[in-house]
């Protein structure tokens, strides 16, 4: 696994898994890596490393500073897109979230660097669009109680959405009850959750982390399923 830092002496190793993806049955030369640590104040650095490289031609480096409540302090984003198709090709960016305030410093293609802030409201979920992250998200947005709510997606693909959207969204997933699932030789007991709009479901553990997601799209089946988990000790 890549870092963009190296795990520090007083980090404590907290979670770790990575994420194989297959369409229609067969694997894609994809994974998503990643690793937790816990800091000495309860907060917690979840770090990321995405190799699509010869297959999309993709990479994505990111580091996300959680406080000991949960709420997201910091991100930080190395993304390289090798074949381009459109999008970045090159991107560093640091997302800092200060209450509602959110200040981003970015190299764009190697440009120099520049600077941009904007507000969030009180009440926004920040869904950063990887699987690690996605889990506590989807249980957050499961219990609204039908109440709309502000998601921000940090974007780092396409020019013209970064540094991310901000969204008003009507209550959209529901939980749909209690599986059990094999991983190697542990039998995993997992909430399965479904989005109302959309063919996506997915399973995730009583630590809020994705075990499995299945996803139907343009008559195409994409699964992605957890790998060498080593799950919380509480």
């Amino acid at each position: 696994m890549r870092y963009l830092h190296p795990v520090q002496a007083h980090e404590t190793f907290v979670a770790s898994g990575r994420y194989h993806f297959y369409k229609d049955g067969q694997e894609l030369d994809k994974t998503e890596s990643w690793v937790i640590h816990e800091h000495p104040d309860g907060g917690r650095m979840t770090r990321v490393d995405v190799d699509a490289r010869r297959g999309e031609g993709k990479s994505i480096l990111v580091e996300a500073l959680e406080n000991c409540d949960g709420g997201l302090e910091r991100l930080d984003i190395r993304y390289e897109n090798a074949q381009f198709e459109g999008g970045i090709r090159d991107l560093r960016a640091s997302y800092q979230l200060d209450e509602t305030l959110l200040q981003v410093g970015f190299n764009l293609n190697r440009a120099e660097r520049q600077y941009m802030e904007t507000d969030l409201p009180i009440d926004v979920l920040v869904d950063i669009p990887l699987l690690i992250f996605r889990g506590r998200t989807i249980q957050a947005m499961s219990q609204d109680g039908g109440q709309a709510r502000h998601i921000f997606v940090p974007m780092y693909e396409h020019a013209q959405l970064f540094p991310g959207t901000l969204k008003l969204v009507n209550p959209s997933v529901d939980y749909a009850g209690e599986d059990t699932l094999a991983l190697g030789k542990r039998q995993l007991l997992v909430m399965r959750y479904r989005y109302r709009d959309q063919a996506v479901a997915y399973w995730i553990d009583r630590h809020g982390v994705v075990i499995k997601r299945v996803n139907a799209f343009k008559r195409q089946e994409i699964v992605v399923k957890i790998s060498n988990y080593a799950a919380p000790s509480r």
